[in-house]
């Protein structure tokens, strides 16, 4: 390979990160749907429907036994060597680093995918992810690349993985340059388009692109300012303590011995706490679609809490996932709950602008990535492009509050 001319060389290896992202996305919707299948009987895009019309017991008996099979899974696979995350990959030099163990991590992906097939309450998103940048990593050894270039051939892995997984090629896009603070420029904006977009399309007869969740049109008028003010208001120490809680369950993960009983531990929490709140199952999504369908506040504070409790709850104890869509779960909560407390005297008619804007929020300070969460609350559901003007104002204003509330810059 390192006989052909570089330019050539690269392209190639942005062909088949795009590939191999693709097919990432494939790999994982087919395996959460076997998953769902053993767990629950049957698979459904409606993850709310399948586990609402599954029996209690069933319902505590899938992510428990779960719990207890990847516990041994994630015990075995980080007993000898630990395992490499994407943001070391991506700035290491060390080929160790760039280029970490194969079968380690590939089983590692199909792992998280089948704890949140059965219930795992943390996201799906991370697993595709690791599988495209755990590819690019080797695609750009085989081609020679630079090492610049190979950074960001798994930057453009990564991101492209969570095109696939979610049909979101532009979201993904600005996901590249504000979670992994990859340097803009002409070349490697072209670069990431592309690989997005060609491991969307690659794995859109496959993975469905339609809307995730059913939410009516939603319309704004600048009556709406004033609530978004308070949104962003109630948001911004909310998902804060969240972001801050994650990373300390995070890094206080169980890896040693310890976590062949802490993470069965957890998820037989869960699953009791499932027993009579379903919709807590699974990455978030199923929550989601419940609170757009219609709550009290009531029963969506108490989801609020029990959902953030099991996720931080599954990640200390030895669990690994995202918290995209939890967190994108959680503020819709908030959304929702702030309308039931304030539409009668703020004129609002509808909840949904606020569950939007409120899930947006949430998210842009958990991930620190604001325009890749607008851009998620408009994809995820098909909304018109033009609610963004909105959902950006609150955005941004949240993670202003976030920043001078933590004094961070």
């Amino acid at each position: 390979m390192a006989k052909l001319p570089y330019n050539i060389r690269l392209c190639l290896a942005v062909l088949l990160t795009s590939f191999f992202a693709g097919l990432s996305g494939i790999l994982m919707h087919e395996l959460l749907n076997v998953v769902e299948w053993l767990a629950y009987g049957k698979s459904m895009e409606n993850f709310l429907t399948l586990v609402t019309h599954t029996t209690p017991i069933r319902r505590l008996l899938a992510i428990f036994v779960m719990g207890i099979l990847v516990a041994i899974f994630w015990y075995h696979l980080q007993r000898k060597h630990a395992l490499v995350s994407i943001k070391e990959q991506s700035t290491s030099s060390k080929e160790s680093s760039l280029r970490p163990r194969f079968w380690q991590h590939i089983l590692h992906t199909f792992v998280q995918i089948a704890f949140v097939g059965a219930g795992g309450p943390v996201g799906k998103e991370g697993a595709p992810r690791e599988f495209g940048a755990l590819s690019a990593g080797r695609v750009g050894h085989q081609f020679a690349l630079t090492l610049k270039d190979k950074h960001l051939l798994i930057v453009c892995g990564a991101s492209a993985g969570l095109a696939a997984v979610y049909q979101v090629p532009l979201s993904s896009f600005f996901f590249a340059f504000e979670t992994f603070a990859l340097t803009f420029s002409l070349r490697s904006g072209v670069i990431v388009l592309f690989t997005t977009y060609a491991a969307t399309a690659l794995s859109n007869p496959i993975v469905t692109s339609h809307a995730m969740y059913d939410v009516a049109k939603v319309s704004f008028s600048s009556n709406n300012l004033p609530v978004l003010v308070l949104l962003a208001i109630l948001i911004a120490p909310l998902a804060g303590c969240f972001r801050s809680l994650t990373q300390k369950v995070n890094h206080y993960r169980k890896k040693d011995r310890a976590i062949l009983y802490t993470l069965p531990l957890a998820t037989l929490v869960t699953g009791s706490f499932a027993l009579i709140f379903p919709s807590i199952l699974g990455n978030g999504s199923a929550l989601v679609q419940e609170a757009f369908n219609g709550i009290g506040f009531s029963r969506a504070a108490v989801l609020f809490v029990i959902k953030a409790i099991v996720v931080l709850l599954c990640l200390g104890a030895g669990a690994y996932g995202g918290t995209l869509t939890p967190s994108f779960a959680l503020g819709s909560l908030l959304g929702l709950m702030l309308f039931e407390v304030s539409h009668t005297f703020l004129g609002i008619a509808h909840p949904e602008l606020l569950m939007l804007a409120g899930a947006a929020s949430f998210l842009a300070v958990t991930m620190k990535a604001p325009l890749t969460s607008a851009g998620l609350a408009i994809a995820f559901t098909k909304q018109d492009p033009m609610l963004l003007i909105p959902i950006l104002f609150c955005v941004f204003l949240t993670t202003t509050l976030h920043q001078f509330l933590t004094k961070e810059n």
